[in-house]
């Protein structure tokens, strides 16, 4: 099975991933987790029926971003762009900062190389579902053949834009697996692609995108947050440690000591530190690395702990496996996804209503922990994938082990997706036709249609492992001694690697006669504190980092 291998930093920036099926900034907030469960669907098909008759209506007539003729606002004298007198678009922007654009066009959150063409475990692929997945791409509605005059600088330096693709003038007519027929109103082509419109209904009454460009910032916490908490189709679904509610002013230190305005109060570039539009920082489950890394030693000293025992970890353990106690605080997260259970979800689609996956979330979850080396393995769409030896096919895999890599926290999302029977490859799931209809097996073969590919398809079970590394809460919080080496409540070290290479028998009689076991805590400070004989004395890795001898001394 040949995968992706590409080496990326140690914390999370998710860049532009799913959102709910064409869920505008009105609704994006909204929760679709709660729909009326439903029967398993037929697999009946249902052909297409397109119009271009009626179209779904704005409470207020959109204009292309591009247009010319919109109206002038006051301008505000107080910052470099109040002499702005008209908005071109982009080209408005490139006028001043043609290097800053240049850099925008080749940024992964511009180029989208490493989530097109490629499939995840929640909304799945991206491409066949075409128009459905656009509305946190930072470009003016297109994703291929991309232009300077593209790139929409308002989307990341205007928390009032609020934008979605127009006009919605193409009626959709579908036949559910329920055999309810209902008419969808989706965006049309305008000049062979898909265009970028202002929601002046959604801004503040008499916004004009004078004032906009006007008054342009640079990016805050909530700009961040309005793609990527959503990211998988709900607030908090994906990644489970960002979500809307860290742009409140009110947030808890115990939320996030970093974003919180009574802790740290920072916003998300002071980690993620931009260099000519590049935002550095990556999870495990993400195919493209840009700009650097991010580590907690930008800020922290690499032996924070003073002179405590603690500071013995940190090579070891990286810092958000005791400062992060739990995830999918305030909103939850998502933890599985089933699309052979359609659900149907009022909020999705754009308030139309959509047949989304049966989902599983949970609140406060315990991590799972793993040793990561900084290196990762996701799935490659162009590839064939086998089966791990649990039977499930891991799409996103953490690399290292206990001797190279350090304790990280993770959390493991679990779907069921469809895999190519002649070629090993997974589906590129039409996931657009399955919230439209919920006839998951359709979907699925029309996947495999579009890949061009001549074989059935059989659901497997697939998962992904994704990196916990926000959310890090006050010091005293951390976890104590006793939660990982006494009660075990927060992770069990036997699993990760921490027993003896054999049988205590062997073990102990390389140096010595057999002994009464005085149990762990005593034997491990008589032989490492006191002799400072290495770990791999009894077990099967070592820590040459703590000058330690390797051998029998005695």
């Amino acid at each position: 099975m040949k995968k992706q291998i590409m080496f990326i930093g140690m914390a999370t920036l998710v860049l532009f991933l799913l959102s709910s099926l064409l869920v505008s900034p009105a609704t994006a907030d909204k929760d679709r987790r709660k729909p009326t469960r439903t029967l398993v669907p037929t697999r009946t098909p249902t052909r297409l029926v397109v119009n271009t008759t009626t179209p779904f209506p704005f409470t207020r007539t959109p204009m292309p971003i591009t247009a010319t003729a919109l109206r002038t606002g006051t301008p505000n004298t107080g910052n470099p762009h109040a002499g702005i007198q008209s908005y071109d678009g982009p080209q408005t922007c490139i006028a001043c900062h043609a290097a800053e654009a240049e850099n925008a066009l080749h940024s992964e959150h511009m180029q989208w190389a490493g989530k097109w063409k490629q499939v995840n475990t929640y909304c799945t692929a991206p491409e066949p579902a075409d128009f459905a997945c656009r509305n946190c791409h930072a470009s003016t509605g297109k994703v291929t053949n991309l232009t300077v005059n593209d790139v929409d600088c308002l989307v990341c330096h205007s928390d009032t834009y609020k934008r979605a693709l127009g006009p919605t003038t193409n009626d959709v007519t579908v036949v559910d697996w329920q055999g309810t027929t209902k008419v969808y109103h989706f965006p049309i082509k305008v000049n062979g692609d898909y265009q970028m419109l202002p929601r002046f209904d959604l801004m503040p009454a008499g916004t004009t995108m004078v004032d906009l460009a006007r008054n342009v910032h640079l990016p805050t916490v909530a700009t961040c947050l309005r793609c990527h908490a959503g990211a998988g189709g709900a607030d908090g679904g994906k990644r489970g440690d960002i979500f809307m509610a860290l742009k409140d002013p009110a947030l808890s230190p115990n939320v996030d000591v970093h974003i919180s305005p009574a802790g740290a109060n920072l916003n998300c570039q002071a980690c993620h530190v931009p260099t000519d539009h590049q935002i550095p920082g990556k999870g495990i489950d993400l195919r493209v690395s840009e700009g650097g890394t991010v580590t907690c030693t930008q800020c922290h000293a690499a032996k924070p702990h003073g002179e405590s025992d603690n500071n013995k970890h940190t090579d070891r353990v990286a810092c958000q496996t005791c400062h992060i106690p739990t995830y999918g605080k305030v909103t939850g997260t998502e933890m599985s996804r089933d699309w052979t259970q359609p659900m149907w979800s009022t909020a999705a689609c754009n308030g139309q209503g959509a047949w989304v996956g049966q989902d599983v979330w949970q609140t406060n979850v315990i991590p799972t922990y793993t040793f990561w080396n900084g290196q990762s393995e996701v799935y490659d769409l162009a590839q064939p994938i086998s089966a791990d030896p649990d039977g499930f096919y891991t799409m996103a895999r953490a690399l290292g082990s206990i001797n190279d890599g350090k304790l990280y926290p993770i959390k493991v999302h679990t779907s069921n997706q469809p895999r190519e029977n002649s070629t090993g490859r997974m589906v590129a799931y039409d996931v657009l036709w399955n919230f439209l209809t919920g006839k998951y097996e359709e979907a699925a073969q029309r996947g495999v249609d579009f890949m061009g590919l001549p074989g059935g398809y059989t659901w497997v079970n697939t998962r992904a492992e994704q990196l916990i590394t926000h959310g890090v809460e006050p010091k005293g919080n951390a976890l104590t001694c006793a939660a990982c080496h006494t009660t075990r409540t927060q992770m069990d070290l036997r699993t990760l690697g921490y027993v003896l290479k054999g049988p205590q028998s062997q073990v102990c009689t390389q140096c010595h006669n057999q002994k009464n076991n005085p149990g762990f805590s005593s034997v491990h400070n008589k032989h490492v504190e006191s002799e400072k004989i290495d770990c791999s004395m009894c077990h099967a890795f070592t820590r040459p980092e703590r000058g330690l001898t390797v051998g029998i001394t005695r």
